[in-house]
């Protein structure tokens, strides 16, 4: 395979060696009008001519290790690089001078040379420049130094969480995510696990049991011996997957590959033709130059790096809408989507806002307001986490007292509250299982109430789906549910009752149809479908194995990102596809000119780099470009816009 010119492994030091170099190229450049451009004698012209060889010499030494090293990379491959065609003719112009000097005939040109080298490394730094940035927004988003609080003989010490050492035993405070993997040492307590296994509501966790990294203390501090090293958590994982997908290239990046597969033996038959026929003419020097000059002016930064980067920057905007792109191959098959599958429980539902279903147990229904205001004062006092959830239940009872005082309440970690009233009234209020849907309320350790937690349905799932429809986009919901609950979702198409292997065949179904499918899940239940689908989206909170084999994972559960991720993703290839066809037809052009020898190298240099950046800043604007609003779901209901029909969907 023929190797592209690296224009994204310039390291960041090249911008202070680049102005250095810019310096010494100018500088050089004006002893060189001196001495072309004015009357000197012969000494004057001698002790120019080496001066300007002693600036510019300088400069390749600073600029040309990149060139280099890309250079013997390629050819420890058996691979032609565009750099090689570049340091041949950056060598033959230095050679050249310097033999010119000796002989003392003819001008040098060590100052194109030089200043050749300061455009040439200027364009791919523009290149880096571009994924750096996107990788600089990526580590602000995960910043990779928690503070950990670690337990010693001689108090707690605050330490980064990369110097977590296997072994050490760890403090965790209410509402922070544990940093690694522990066993837990200290008493019971809630935690919040649903970045890890998916449950939305809390888990009850007891000494001795395992605590995954990223899951959160809700109602206590929790101590626990670490069990693995910092870069467990989820976050971290995330941040990884972005950053992998930065390296995985997508079908419009083979498809640039692939051109550049012949394009390079093009360039070098072009430089090598040029070169042997104006020699025949010319004096060999500017052969050369003639030859250098298509060199660099086909030099395909903007398919080696442009192209890349509109899909970096992508990712990157994706990211702002809490969409992960896990590849460039991910955004490619995002913006050819035109049907879209939902699974209901767990992809569709809300883990923090639930509906509340308050039931008194015989012989306490004359005492429910009573129970109800001690509910409230009891878990208010406490700042429970579980307060903000069932304030539902009291509800409508405004400021109004409560007939006993409460004297005290403490949390029972793990479980609940434990309240104490006037006149010896104890209230227990919390979960007696690790089943913490079902609440119950016991008074003086008799059963008076319980409360059951029901999750809710997203409330943007009607625009949502009002925006997909708009773009042609046809969303179908297939859950294993009833066709009772299923039929609460506001989509086109419900499919109840359906096992894996009918959404399996669904899929299959759709895909014969010709359908490019995206299928949104959590579990592993939908791992089938989620392996036929065109690509498989994530859902937030889904469990680890599936955040792994899908191409994209969402971090909330506002649907109506989706539309706006699909308008990104098709902005994107809109952008790449340009960029070829832009790219492409400079280069045959510019070619083309320079064969004849029309143009100086520099110019073909500043050719190059104005082409480059131009494709660059088109790639780059999708950071600032905003998809269409496709909020408003009653005009898209009435509407109707929808582009593709179903055929009937039937499963055995």
């Amino acid at each position: 395979m023929i190797m592209v010119c690296s224009c994204d492994e310039a390291p960041a030091s090249l911008w202070w060696r680049i102005g250095g170099g810019a310096f010494l190229a100018m500088n050089a450049m004006v002893f060189s009008l001196a001495v072309n451009g004015s009357e000197v004698t012969a000494s004057e012209r001698k002790f120019l001519e080496l001066t300007i060889l002693a600036i510019s010499l300088p400069v390749f030494a600073l600029l040309s290790g990149e060139f280099i090293t890309a250079t013997w990379r390629a050819a420890r491959r058996r691979q032609l690089s565009m750099e090689f065609l570049f340091l041949i003719g950056i060598v033959a112009s230095l050679s050249g001078s310097v033999l010119y000097f000796v002989r003392g005939t003819g001008n040098g040109y060590a100052d194109v040379a030089a200043m050749l080298l300061v455009v040439y490394a200027l364009g791919r730094q523009i290149g880096a420049y571009g994924k750096q940035r996107v990788l600089k927004s990526l580590s602000e988003w995960a910043p990779q130094n928690r503070a950990v609080r670690r337990i010693q003989e001689t108090g707690v010490e605050v330490i980064p969480a990369d110097e977590i050492a296997v072994g050490d035993r760890i403090r965790v405070l209410p509402g922070e995510q544990v940093p690694v993997d522990i066993r837990l040492s200290s008493d019971a307590a809630l935690l919040h696990e649903a970045s890890i296994t998916g449950e939305s509501l809390a888990v009850r966790r007891t000494c001795g049991d395992l605590v995954r990294a990223g899951s959160f203390p809700l109602d206590s501090s929790i101590d626990g011996e670490a069990l693995g090293i910092a870069g467990d958590s989820e976050i971290d994982r995330v941040k990884q997957m972005i950053e992998s997908g930065l390296t995985r290239p997508g079908t419009e990046q083979k498809i640039a590959a692939q051109v550049l597969q012949w394009f390079v033996p093009l360039v070098a038959v072009a430089a090598a033709g040029a070169f042997v026929w104006h020699a025949q003419s010319k004096p060999w020097d500017e052969a050369v130059f003639i030859a250098l000059a298509v060199a660099v002016i086909a030099c395909p930064c903007a398919l080696g790096f442009a192209t890349p980067l509109a899909v970096w920057t992508g990712i990157a905007r994706l990211r702002e809408l809490g969409v992960i792109a896990r590849s460039g191959s991910a955004v490619e098959k995002l913006a050819e989507i035109d049907v879209v599958v939902f699974d209901k429980t767990g992809t569709l539902t809300l883990p923090d806002e639930y509906g509340v279903l308050w039931r008194v147990a015989p012989g306490w229904t004359d005492l429910t307001d009573e129970l109800r205001l001690m509910l409230r004062d009891a878990e208010l006092a406490s700042r429970h986490p579980f307060a903000r959830i069932l304030a539902p239940i009291w509800k409508g009872l405004g400021t109004t007292a409560c007939p006993v005082r409460l004297t005290g309440v403490r949390l029972v970690p793990g479980s609940g509250i434990l309240a104490k009233f006037e006149d010896g009234i104890e209230m227990f209020a919390g979960s007696e299982s690790s089943n913490s849907a079902r609440l119950v309320v016991n008074i003086n350790g008799i059963w008076a109430a319980t409360v059951e937690l029901e999750e809710k349905q997203a409330p943007e799932l009607s625009p949502a789906i009002a925006a997909l429809g708009r773009m042609g986009i046809e969303v179908v919901l297939a859950t294993g549910d009833s066709a009772e609950r299923a039929a609460a979702i506001p989509a086109p198409t419900l499919l109840a009752r359906r096992s894996p292997a009918d959404k399996h065949a669904l899929i299959q179904q759709l895909h014969q149809q010709g359908r490019k499918v995206l299928f949104a899940g959590d579990g592993l239940n939908d791992s089938a479908a989620m392996a036929w689908s065109h690509v498989a989206c994530a859902a937030p909170d889904s469990v680890e194995l599936v955040q792994d084999v899908c191409e994209l994972v969402f971090l909330h559960r506002d649907w109506r990102r989706l539309a706006e991720a699909i308008q990104i993703a098709r902005k994107v290839r809109q952008v790449v596809r340009w960029n070829i066809r832009f790219s492409l037809a400079y280069n045959l052009i510019g070619i083309a000119v320079a064969v004849t020898g029309l143009l100086h190298p520099v110019a073909s240099a500043l050719m190059m780099t104005a082409s480059s950046l131009t494709v660059v800043l088109y790639s780059m604007h999708l950071m600032d470009w905003e998809a269409r609003d496709e909020s408003d779901a009653d005009h898209a209901l009435r509407s109707g816009a929808v582009v593709h029909s179903l055929q009937p969907i039937a499963v055995d």
